[in-house]
């Protein structure tokens, strides 16, 4: 098949033109070798990223992609020389975020205060000497005074810590629900005001944990991790895999049997995109695998479709429907 019967079935089919007998032509090709495939899903990708373009023509639309695509084998960093960074966000997921971090900093009364937007991920460098990676739509705030001598910090979201050692003057991370303090050591932090639950995950070194109703501490030992229900004020504390709940820092995604309703609103808040569960059923069901930040969007729900009972369609721009699918 030539290149341009390829190039124009592809925009057919992602602007679901195509009837039965191209559909079929089109699926065959793409089975025929993985460069086939990978052709296939960065056309799609670059498509779907692009919300000006549904006003082209098609012969437009073709050239159009074409460039986009040979001009994304040269380089990596294509999607910053866009002129339309918010699809492009979309698009890379979070890659773009560590190519060209994403994070707003302003001033609230004496507070200076972080703030990561979905789809992004970025990273702070306390005058302290203490490193924190901030994931998808966290929020991290402190003190004008912080110093040094005054080591305190509030987290709205997940972060992971690599704090200065310093017997003399611990750190403090404050959250909604709970306050750790530690003197030196590495550890992660999840704790969004809209989840079930909030966790911390210590890698080394050692923390006391306290909530804010009891005064009671809690000592969390390197590769446990702190489990608190936030409804019923209940909290665990068990071993864990750490490789697991610090993956994220890294740009990588790591499940193991975790919730389907879990899973969504995870990849909601590091792609920055609507996934709607349309069936209970779903609820049921938990999933394992793993994925790296150079997926998108559509190759993620790809994979989970080839292992999972559910298909998907696309709604509206970054909104996508979860449907059940019999396993019968």
């Amino acid at each position: 098949m030539d290149q341009t019967r390829i190039e124009n079935l592809i925009i057919r089919f992602v602007s679901e033109e195509c009837n039965d007998n191209e559909q079929k032509e089109l699926l065959a090709w793409i089975n025929q070798s993985s460069e086939n495939k990978k052709v296939y899903l960065e056309i799609k990708d670059i498509f779907d990223s692009s919300r000006f373009v549904k006003d082209f023509g098609n012969e437009q639309l073709i050239l159009f992609y074409k460039n986009k695509y040979e001009k994304s084998r040269k380089s990596r960093n294509l999607f910053l020389q866009w002129s339309i960074p918010v699809a492009a966000i979309f698009l890379v997921g979070l890659i773009i975020s560590l190519l060209s971090p994403n994070i707003s900093v302003y001033q609230h009364k004496n507070l200076q205060v972080f703030t990561v937007p979905l789809g992004s991920r970025s990273s702070v460098l306390l005058s302290d000497g203490t490193e924190i990676s901030l994931n998808s739509g966290s929020k991290l705030s402190y003190s004008s005074n912080f110093s040094s001598q005054n080591r305190m910090v509030t987290l709205s979201g997940e972060a992971f810590f690599h704090v200065k050692s310093d017997s003399v003057h611990p750190f403090t991370v404050k959250t909604k629900d709970f306050d750790i303090s530690v003197t030196g050591t590495q550890l992660n932090v999840c704790s969004y005001n809209e989840d079930l639950f909030s966790t911390t995950t210590l890698v080394e070194g050692k923390v006391n944990l306290k909530m804010h109703d009891t005064e009671q501490l809690i000592r969390v030992m390197p590769g446990e991790k702190f489990l608190l229900d936030k409804n019923a004020r209940h909290y665990s504390l068990t071993a864990t895999n750490v490789e697991q709940d610090v993956a994220w820092k890294d740009g990588q995604f790591i499940f193991k049997n975790i919730p389907f309703p879990e899973l969504v609103k995870r990849l909601e808040r590091w792609y920055d995109v609507k996934l709607t569960l349309s069936d209970l059923r779903l609820s049921k069901y938990s999933y394992s695998g793993r994925f790296k930040n150079q997926e998108t969007i559509w190759q993620v729900l790809d994979a989970i479709k080839m292992t999972s009972p559910i298909n998907y369609h696309k709604t509206n721009f970054r909104e996508f429907i979860i449907n059940y699918k019999s396993i019968d």
